[in-house]
């Protein structure tokens, strides 16, 4: 299937910062001066929503002069928020599906808009509840009119039986697509659905599934899930394979592309053609072979170019004397050329092992390459001991030149993060919870649509990972949910 390149999908990255959580019917955050800083130039509250640990993230939708936000509320059910842009009123459509509150960060829900207009909304099916009937196997919700929430249709996507995990809808132009794992964490296949606009219809793009477990392990895939368009006119797949589903199992970081812009020629980097499905004895595939235990993970692996439209892969995995280090890769000469990017002590430990959310960004995190635009690329590092920072890298040969100081985070992003409550999480070590003050996560605009030269986020406040097992109280409050618009040039 040949599509037209659009820009790579802006996936909702959250901004992971320590701040301390909005107490219940808080209606406005207050700044120094009772005036926003520069750069905010509105915010809306949306509804009071579950704190007590991270459950799946909100996601904010803009398009068509309609905002859009999907969410758990205060009782845990799916909830659907839209406004007219310009207004502060919601109109809001509440689920009859709630989450299994023990859940935690992996009851995902993704929402889209397909070219018409129409609503597409689904959740992670794992520990939910339904009623008056039990769920169908794949939790999907069509709106029955463009741009409206009054109606919505309970669908299947494909079967009864389909049981997705990771539901993700993404978009590559005006193609919508559904991505997710069959099966579960360490025995699993990743499918691709495409929307078909004139029958309205859900079809599978491959007769196989793109990525095959075997039915012994699963792949986690970079970005969204599935094939990503970049700059060069191809689709970018990049994964890596895990044997159970505890997160030390990771291994053989793998990558694939597409041949011009058509989803059904696929090559390795070095230009061998493949087929899906891909598996895991597709040696040709393998940019780093790091065994299970090795120190890749299936959170910290990115994908980007540099100044001359060259693929740059970036991952964490350990050194010889099991520390912590990040790595940047490219194809140089038909073979990947993997070059060390730091040179830490910080060794992960124990907290690298485990199942469940695990809270990965509390001990490393790292940023893809971006190009300078001097023959230079910058990285953003960090890991619980150190810190963080800005590594300078050669942009021909990945080498680092230099460490810098990362340029401190805007005014306003500083505001919204400040501490609003004095509630303190209790540490539950079982729980891979530290205590301490409550989380915020900034999520961009789903769709990165440029609106009056201003992009939204929607503030998100809770109090972490659980391990996906209950947490006993005390528990904070509900806290607000609110989108914020930002000015572009701040």
């Amino acid at each position: 299937m040949n599509l037209v390149r659009s820009k790579p999908h802006k996936s909702p990255t959250a901004y992971l910062i320590s701040a301390v959580a909005l107490l219940l019917g808080c209606a406005s955050v207050t700044f120094a001066g009772d005036k926003p800083p520069p750069g905010i130039l509105n915010q809306v509250d949306v509804a009071p929503v579950w704190s007590v640990h991270r459950n799946g993230p909100p996601e904010l939708l803009t398009r068509d002069e309609h905002q859009y936000v999907a969410y758990y509320d205060h009782d845990r059910f799916l909830t659907l928020a839209q406004r007219e842009l310009g207004s502060d009123e919601w109109k809001f459509h509440r689920f009859p599906v709630q989450m299994g509150w023990a859940t935690g960060g992996h009851a995902k829900l993704s929402l889209a808009l397909d070219r018409d207009g129409y609503i597409h909304l689904s959740c992670y099916r794992r520990a939910m509840r339904q009623a008056p009937e039990p769920p169908p196997a794949a939790l999907y919700y069509r709106s029955k009119a463009p741009h409206s929430i009054d109606g919505f249709e309970h669908l299947y996507m494909i079967t009864p039986e389909e049981h997705p995990h990771y539901p993700t809808y993404y978009t590559v132009g005006d193609t919508l697509f559904f991505t997710y794992r069959h099966g579960g964490s360490g025995r699993g296949d990743q499918l691709l659905n495409r929307y078909d606009d004139e029958s309205r219809d859900w079809v599978r793009e491959f007769e196989t599934p793109l990525l095959d477990g075997g039915g012994e392990r699963n792949a986690y895939v970079h970005g969204p899930g599935g094939p990503m368009p970049g700059p060069d006119g191809r689709f970018h797949l990049l994964w890596v394979w895990r044997e159970t589903p505890d997160h030390e199992t990771n291994h053989s970081l793998s990558y694939a592309r597409t041949v011009g812009n058509d989803l059904h020629q696929w090559e390795s980097a070095a230009g061998v053609s493949v087929t899906p499905p891909f598996k895991v004895d597709d040696s040709e595939l393998v940019v780093d072979g790091t065994p299970p235990g090795g120190g890749l993970s299936n959170v910290l692996f990115r994908m980007n170019w540099d100044s001359k439209q060259r693929v740059v892969l970036s991952f964490h995995k350990f050194d010889e004397e099991g520390t912590s280090q990040i790595y940047n890769a490219r194809l140089i000469d038909d073979a990947w050329h993997i070059v060390q990017a730091t040179r830490w002590d910080f060794v992960w430990g124990e907290t690298y092992k485990g199942r469940g959310a695990l809270g990965i960004g509390e001990y490393v995190r790292m940023d893809s390459v971006e190009p300078r635009g001097n023959g230079e690329l910058t990285q953003y590092v960090w890991n619980r001991d150190d810190g963080g920072a800005l590594i300078v890298l050669d942009e021909e040969t990945l080498s680092p030149i230099r460490v810098e100081d990362p340029q401190p985070a805007p005014e306003w992003r500083r505001a919204l993060t400040k501490p609003e409550s004095d509630f303190q999480v209790e540490p539950i070590p079982e729980l891979r919870r530290s205590g301490g003050p409550m989380q915020v996560n900034l999520i961009p605009d789903k769709d990165g649509t440029d609106v009056e030269d201003a992009e939204y986020y929607v503030r998100w406040e809770h109090a972490g990972t659980n391990r996906d097992r209950a947490v006993p109280k005390p528990w904070p409050e509900p806290t607000m949910l609110r989108v914020y618009k930002i000015g572009k040039e701040n």
